[in-house]
């Protein structure tokens, strides 16, 4: 059985100082039919395959991620899209649920949050699906790399993160959906299925001539981990695999630059916009 789950986070409990993440993100609430219906048109998924969640707390998503990756043998996809948070030292990644909480300190504590060494050794590690594809659509995405690099298992979980490590990025207009899965959905329902090499080079092709740039203002570009082709879909066009080390069409990784670490300064971003 395939399974697909997609975890849209665009409402928070908690958004004001000192705890709150910081702040709504209406543009993720698009994201959940662009992309389911992409997914089906494509022949991924049927509507049956796939559990939507929108805006879920902790415990909902926690139980949603257990019940879907025991029930897939096939392909499992986990989706998610919302705030991201990494601490000082960048080597780690929390996805951020609807009652998220920071507590600064020496040893930050993001609370409500799957980290993503979680996600991947608890939830992943024991489904009996054959392939994993994982799809990170927040700040700091890229930052799971390093955690997926150090997985066991590796070689049957692609990962394809919105972003570069260590950067955030502007979530876009409250009316369409955020850049990245806006143009994840139109590729994939485009092509008609398609392999993630492909996607992605497509992916960083798109986010170039639209001139896309993170909130350091430097180029937005997306990445991929996978040892492993993978075929979302009726089958595509292949392109050579894109490795860790930069192989490929879509040219080497960029330099991450430091850490831009969570919390961070607030600051408050324009009505029409806000950050993943």
């Amino acid at each position: 059985m395939d399974r697909a789950l997609l975890i849209c986070v665009s409402d928070y409990r908690y958004t004001e100082p000192p705890h709150g993440v910081p702040g709504e993100l209406p543009a993720v609430k698009k994201n959940l039919p662009v992309l389911r219906e992409a997914l089906v048109r494509a022949g991924v998924f049927t509507h049956e395959d796939i559990v939507p969640l929108s805006s879920p707390d902790f415990a909902d998503a926690a139980r949603a991620l257990q019940r879907v990756a025991s029930e897939a043998g096939g392909l499992l996809l986990v989706y998610f899209a919302g705030h991201g948070a990494i601490p000082s030292g960048g080597d780690e990644l929390y996805l951020q649920l609807r009652d998220a909480q920071v507590f600064a300190g020496e040893h930050t504590v993001f609370n409500a949050a799957v980290s993503f060494s979680d996600l991947m050794g608890t939830v992943l590690a024991t489904s009996r699906a054959d392939r994993i594809v994982v799809v990170l659509d927040c700040c700091f995405a890229g930052n799971a790399a390093r955690v997926w690099e150090h997985f066991e298992d590796k070689r049957r979980v692609v990962l394809l993160m919105s972003v570069q490590a260590n950067h955030r990025i502007d979530a876009g207009a409250p009316d369409t959906p955020t850049p990245y899965t806006e143009n994840l959905a139109e590729l994939l329902g485009r092509e008609g299925g398609t392999t993630v090499s492909r996607l992605t080079a497509r992916l960083r092709q798109r986010m170039a001539e639209q001139k896309r740039r993170t909130l350091r203002n430097e180029p937005w570009q997306p990445q991929l981990r996978a040892d492993a082709e993978v075929t979302l879909g009726r089958k595509g066009p292949e392109v050579p695999l894109l490795v860790p080390g930069g192989s490929g069409p879509a040219g080497p990784d960029p330099d991450p630059g430091p850490p831009d670490p969570s919390p961070r300064p607030r600051r408050r971003l324009p009505a029409w916009t806000a950050a993943l």
